[in-house]
């Protein structure tokens, strides 16, 4: 159960500089579990929110901001209810790595495996500027010492704030089972003995964790992995049973009761 999705956010492989992105909505996931090459600084600006890391749980309609390194597999989402939004900086080691000496000590505010800081809206609001500020700014020089300014901000204000909160490892195993088995037919009973947990307990704290039902969460990831082969212009038949669904049909059934309309209509709303 070692494997784990890795999306480059269509940055592609040689990308190796910085990006800046906004999202906000009411969409009931913020992103998926996943884990990626770069270094991720993610500010909650609101919504009730919650975020597993592979030690940690953290929930709530505080502002936050979720570190994470290359490599590190989080889950992010929030409840539909609530307007959420975020702003997120994105850069990769061979960006910033080697341009300060300090960088080995001071990127250890993004921790072994991911860190959540709870903020007051004052710092909030000062790291969004600062993250604002990365953004505009043109030379590399700029935005490597506007980086390192941040991250220094963060682990002088909040190196003795670091949240410790346990999560259950079992649902970390079973999301890292899901995304890497989704093709497969899948018993949740089974799967739960392999976890050494009780069926019941599993599919309880799968959805208080991640929102979602174990198998909705399972035909999400279908859904989300047969969007990436439609839009190599694979077919709906073909899409479908390479993700793990019986039959076309069945796919779009579940792609209408999750997104609203067809496959084909959603493929040709991305491409306009």
């Amino acid at each position: 159960m070692s494997h784990h999705p890795s999306y480059d956010y269509g940055f592609g492989t040689v990308w190796n500089t910085v990006h800046v992105e906004r999202r906000a909505g009411y969409h009931s996931s913020v992103t998926d579990y996943h884990k990626h090459a770069f270094y991720e600084i993610n500010l909650i600006l609101s919504g009730n929110v919650k975020i597993l890391l592979k030690d940690r749980f953290e929930e709530g309609c505080e502002n936050r901001i979720v570190l994470t390194r290359p490599d590190t597999a989080h889950f992010i989402s929030c409840n539909s209810d609530t307007l959420y939004s975020r702003l997120y900086l994105v850069f990769t080691d061979a960006f910033i790595a080697n341009c300060f000496a300090e960088w080995q000590q001071l990127s250890a505010v993004f921790g072994k495996n991911g860190t959540v800081l709870t903020l007051s809206h004052e710092e909030t609001e000062r790291f969004k500027q600062l993250i604002e500020q990365i953004e505009k700014e043109a030379s590399v020089l700029g935005q490597r010492l506007l980086i390192y300014y941040l991250l220094v901000q963060i682990s002088n204000h909040f190196s003795n704030s670091l949240k410790e909160s346990e999560a259950q490892p079992y649902v970390f195993e079973a999301l890292t089972y899901l995304e890497g088995h989704y093709t497969e037919k899948i018993n949740f009973t089974e799967l739960a003995k392999q976890l050494y947990v009780g069926r019941t307990t599993l599919m309880t704290e799968f959805k208080s964790y991640t929102g979602s039902t174990m198998g909705e969460y399972l035909t999400k990831c279908r859904i989300r992995n047969a969007i990436r082969l439609l839009q190599e212009k694979k077919t709906i038949e073909y899409a479908a049973e390479a993700c793990g669904f019986s039959d076309s049909s069945g796919f779009t059934r579940a792609f209408k009761r999750f997104h609203g309309t067809t496959p084909y209509k959603y493929i040709k709303n991305l491409k306009a």
